[in-house]
């Protein structure tokens, strides 16, 4: 395996933690902290930006967003925590989960239902955003 330049492996393991930064308050259940599936649907781009974030604190992820989780102007995305989920959950979705450093720990989820007719398509992300959101824990911001 090689070593991407943050230090991590270029092949994502099954046990690894992912956080999914959210960007919209709507994206958590407010009165029980559950994630909900549009946390997880794709960009335009058909990927779903997380990061790794296994062996850190909350703090430490935090701090992490702070720092990388930015606009092009290099100041920090507006979140209001973090959707962590194990890379074998996403898998078992059917999605996969590719190291994609430019930001450090960055990575995609890839792999999305794609169908000719539009409405079918939303609905089958959203079938497997809502099993990968089920599965997601929520990390309030520190």
């Amino acid at each position: 395996m090689s070593s991407l330049p943050s230090g991590l492996e270029d092949r994502v393991h099954d046990a690894e933690s992912l956080a999914r930064f959210c960007t919209s308050s709507s994206w958590v259940a407010k009165t029980t902290g559950r994630i909900k599936h549009q946390a997880f649907l794709p960009a335009p781009d058909d990927d779903t930006s997380v990061y790794r974030v296994s062996g850190m604190s909350p703090v430490e992820i935090s701090s992490h967003a702070e720092k990388h989780f930015v606009d092009p102007e290099n100041q920090p995305h507006k979140h209001h925590g973090a959707a962590i989920v194990e890379a074998r959950n996403v898998r078992a979705a059917g999605i996969d989960t590719l190291a994609h450093e430019g930001p450090p720990r960055h990575a995609n989820l890839r792999g999305w239902p794609r169908h000719a007719d539009p409405e079918l398509q939303k609905s089958k992300r959203k079938e497997v955003a809502t099993i990968i959101a089920d599965k997601a824990s929520f990390l309030a911001k520190s």
